[in-house]
């Protein structure tokens, strides 16, 4: 049996590949090619891979588990052999990651089925363009900031809100800037809403976003992006490591009797913990014992921390309903 190690780039990668005592068999640099894996496997006897989780591994892992050949994701955060070398070239990588492969050492990374990272794709597209489309609404109230206009009305792009826009005077510059932006707009508008009818499609006979949907706050979107991010939640022994997971958790400082906390971590899914956040807002307004919690955290740690601190028990709440298999029920107050 031999363990390979790819370092993965954008046009290419560097193999190492090494039995079982640890003699390199065999290395090398390759373009990103279907045929290039099959030299490789060619070449090799009786692989195992091991691959860091770099923006496309998707393509190499799927190709190589069609052929039936073990791979492994590495973590690239948590490979720290590698981020911490002083020497780094590709070669030393790849032979780095068949060492710890060989060693089972490698601390791995998810792997979703194709399903769940098309659901991926599709959340995380639909997130983006939201957020483009709040960046154009920032930028045409910026504007008129500028010109000390201030609309009448409570949403500026409503059908009386358009309405007064269309009636201001402003200067040449900028009526061709406030035109571009409404028509980049009603663009967005567009493209968030045909991504929406997709989401939908694909919600229908989704069951993790039937039992997400349930919890207060949680529309079809929220579900689905959440459930597409966390993947299968029986990964996690608790729902406190699928709020580590997602970010939500204190960063901490320890050194002998020393200890710090700091703000969250802000690691894995951006998406996940955006959607968290904006559910816990409308979970407060709509569900008393998360209203009360809320108001207690937030008298001593702030209005910010204490949503936070909402947005990880519905992180938990989440992981604890996917795991049961059941829908949201009225419970007790969250305690901290």
């Amino acid at each position: 049996m031999e363990y390979v190690g790819i370092d993965l780039h954008k046009k290419g990668f560097t193999a190492c590949a090494m039995d079982e005592v640890g003699k390199v068999t065999h290395a090398g640099g390759y373009d990103n090619t279907e045929s290039n894996i099959e030299t490789l496997l060619a070449v090799c006897n009786n692989p195992s891979f091991v691959i860091e989780a770099t923006q496309n591994w998707m393509w190499i892992v799927r190709f190589l588990e069609e052929k039936g050949c073990p791979v492994t994701l590495a973590h690239p955060l948590r490979t720290k052999a590698i981020a911490s070398a002083r020497i780094k070239t590709d070669e030393l990588d790849a032979k780095t990651l068949a060492h710890l492969l060989r060693s089972n050492l490698v601390p791995m990374a998810y792997i979703p089925t194709i399903e769940e990272q098309e659901d991926r794709d599709l959340s995380r597209a639909r997130c983006q363009f939201v957020k483009q489309q709040t960046w154009v609404k920032n930028q045409v109230h910026s504007l008129l900031t500028k010109e000390n206009l201030i609309p009448p009305v409570t949403d500026l792009f409503g059908v009386k809100g358009r309405l007064w826009l269309e009636n201001q005077k402003l200067s040449e510059n900028k009526e061709i800037i406030l035109k571009q932006m409404l028509l980049l707009l009603n663009d967005v508008k567009k493209k968030v809403v045909a991504l929406d009818k997709q989401i939908e499609l694909r919600s229908r006979d989704n069951n993790r976003v039937r039992i997400l949907k349930s919890i207060p706050g949680f529309g079809v979107i929220t579900a689905f992006v959440l459930a597409s991010e966390i993947g299968d939640p029986k990964r996690f022994s608790s729902g406190k490591k699928l709020a580590a997971y997602l970010g939500l958790v204190p960063s901490c400082y320890q050194s002998g009797s020393t200890r710090r906390l700091g703000g969250i971590t802000k690691l894995g899914s951006p998406y996940a913990r955006w959607v968290l956040v904006q559910a816990a807002h409308r979970l407060v307004r709509k569900d008393f014992n998360t209203k009360l919690f809320y108001q207690a955290l937030s008298v001593r740690r702030g209005n910010k921390r204490a949503i936070v601190a909402v947005a990880r028990k519905t992180a938990e709440l989440a992981f604890r309903l996917l795991i049961d298999n059941r829908k949201y029920e009225v419970r007790r107050p969250m305690k901290e």
